[in-house]
């Protein structure tokens, strides 16, 4: 990271000593430095002539004294407390009290930092994030101590880097490697209890979310061993919070070696898949790891090999933006639709699609619709706030019922996850995923549960975002500029929420924390007030962005 830093600035104009403990480690970072700068050339995107001149502007010094000139140092040593104080302590003794020491640390404590020099101020946090020469964000992290006018100079460095700042309070994680933890750990946690294997998770997530990799694929790609180390580093950091808690299926993958990439081999095997960036799901964890056979027609045969449904009565169930839309979409495919109340059952419909979200509602429209429907008629029930099993118990037809699971916008969602009851017949799956290929999207079988993949990972990232923004690890606009900038996201995931809905995340949180009973999945305590604000987003105006700000702490 050290040497990216460097690059980062020389190619910026600045002078740089780079320092580090040996010639030949220092002989590499030059060698990768000529590397990407020669790139850069036969990309156009820089003349010859100005990598010389950046390559010109990188010392190399493997003694420590010689940094006491800079007016900047940021360090970058291995994520060892011990290692770093040493570090900062020997800074401290050779250089001015007005020279900034910046930690490049991405998840340990600032204001620790600080303790082992004289003259904590001038200590801050600059998270850079990998590669630092391509990665726009730098989360700055003052410490307790730290001077106003050092975090001005902070930002001011990270601008003059081409990098956008943004302000972080000095907790584990920070903003991002918070914020993302449970990306990686809701899906090991899918992927442990069968819910769905590693390749159709990562579709999902791409499909659904529109993230550019799904959480295996990235996890291959940083590396299980650093992710694994940044995970327990935010849970003990965080008194063992069980929303932080890593994974067992984790640490038995590194034990073992299965590192990712850099390894060959992890959640997938890239020495069978060829070039870099081709790779096979691994062997292991599509079986013994993951459902060998899950219920109703696995995804190709979702899109390809089910029979055609046209049916002529729609009933749909529910109120807000979801259930717009996909009247507008049954509407544009020439069906007939309907838009019955949970206190009047829709008489006559062949296809039943309730999108409620209150539990007792949704268990109480199965019970009234009696022999209102026949046995033949589909139900598709939005498995949010509970499995499609628990929902249909009290139905006289359970056979017919599919859960599905998916957020608005329906525009932007290619996939549909399907979720068959215990109870659903294969007929039944068959002719729900008909019924959403019609409509224009691929669908994904997983298992029967509150939330399916994509809501149940997007919800867990809001849940934290909302604790974050309500103990002032940051603003709002800051989390979402950092998770977009530093994780990739699509969106940020406070934006995104609110245009999605408050109420439907708070749905999810709930419905898993009644199915599993884990104060991991307890609803962030400014979520539920927003909700029961009525400031839920989705068009009224209010959510995080507007309302955020007023939820006190947590």
């Amino acid at each position: 990271m050290g040497g990216g830093i460097a690059e980062a600035a020389v190619t910026r104009g600045l002078e740089v000593i780079l320092y580090d403990v040996g010639d030949e480690i220092l002989a590499r970072a030059r060698a990768r430095l000529r590397v990407s700068l020669a790139r850069r050339v036969r990309r156009g995107r820089i003349t010859p002539v100005e990598a010389d001149a950046a390559l010109g502007r990188l010392r190399l010094t493997t003694r420590l004294d010689d940094l006491g000139a800079a007016g900047l140092i940021i360090e970058a040593a291995p994520e060892d407390l011990a290692l770093k104080r040493d570090l900062f302590a020997r800074l401290d003794a050779i250089t001015p009290p007005d020279v900034i020491l910046a930690s490049n640390t991405s998840s340990l404590s600032i204001t620790a930092l600080a303790a082992s020099v004289q003259h904590p101020r001038r200590v801050v946090g600059m998270h850079f994030f990998n590669p630092a020469p391509v990665m726009e964000l730098v989360e700055i992290i003052p410490g307790r101590a730290t001077a106003p006018e050092v975090v001005a100079a902070a930002r001011g460095a990270a601008e003059a880097l081409g990098k956008t700042p943004v302000l972080a309070r000095d907790t584990p994680g920070f903003i991002v490697n918070r914020i993302a933890r449970p990306f990686y750990g809701e899906a090991l946690r899918l992927l442990a209890e069968g819910v769905a294997p590693v390749d159709q998770v990562d579709r999902i997530i791409r499909l659904a979310g529109g993230f550019p990799m799904g959480p295996f694929e990235l996890l291959d790609l940083i590396g299980l061993d650093v992710n694994l180390a940044v995970s327990r580093s935010v849970y003990e950091a965080s008194f063992h919070e069980p929303r932080f808690r890593p994974h067992p299926l984790q640490e038995g993958m590194v034990q073992a070696g299965l590192l990712g990439r850099k390894s060959g081999h992890g959640f997938y095997d890239y020495k069978k898949g060829g070039p870099e960036g081709a790779h096979e799901p691994t062997t292991q964890m599509n079986g013994s790891l993951a459902p060998s056979g899950s219920p109703g027609l696995t995804a190709k045969e979702h899109v390809t090999g089910v029979h055609p449904i046209a049916p002529k009565h729609i009933a749909i169930v529910g109120t807000g933006r979801l259930a717009d839309e996909l009247e507008r979409a049954v509407s544009g495919v020439g069906w007939r639709v309907e838009r019955a109340e949970s206190t009047r059952p829709p008489d006559g419909a062949e296809v039943v699609v309730d999108l409620l979200l209150d539990p007792n509602e949704k268990k109480m429209i199965f019970e009234r619709v009696g022999s209102a429907l026949t046995s033949d008629a589909l139900w598709l029930t939005l498995a949010l706030p509970l499995a499609a099993t628990e929902a249909a118990a009290g139905y006289h037809h359970p056979a017919r019922v599919v859960g599905f699971a998916t957020l608005p916008p329906w525009s932007e969602r290619k996939v549909i996850e399907i979720l068959p009851g215990l109870r659903s017949t294969a007929r039944a799956v068959a002719d729900a995923a008909a019924l959403f290929h019609a409509l224009g999207k691929e669908t994904a079988t997983v298992a029967d549960g509150a939330g399916g993949v994509f809501p149940r990972i997007f919800a867990m990232i809001v849940n934290e975002a909302a604790f974050a923004l309500a103990e002032g690890v940051a603003s709002a606009g800051d989390i979402d500029t950092a998770l977009r900038l530093g994780a990739n996201y699509p969106r940020g995931p406070l934006a995104l929420a609110d245009e999605i809905g408050l109420d439907l995340v708070l749905a999810v949180m709930e419905g898993l924390q009644r199915e599993r009973g884990e104060d991991r999945y307890r609803p962030a305590p400014l979520l539920r007030r927003l909700v029961a604000a009525g400031w839920t987003g989705a068009g009224v105006g209010r959510g995080f962005h507007e309302g955020g700000s007023l939820g006190g702490d947590a």
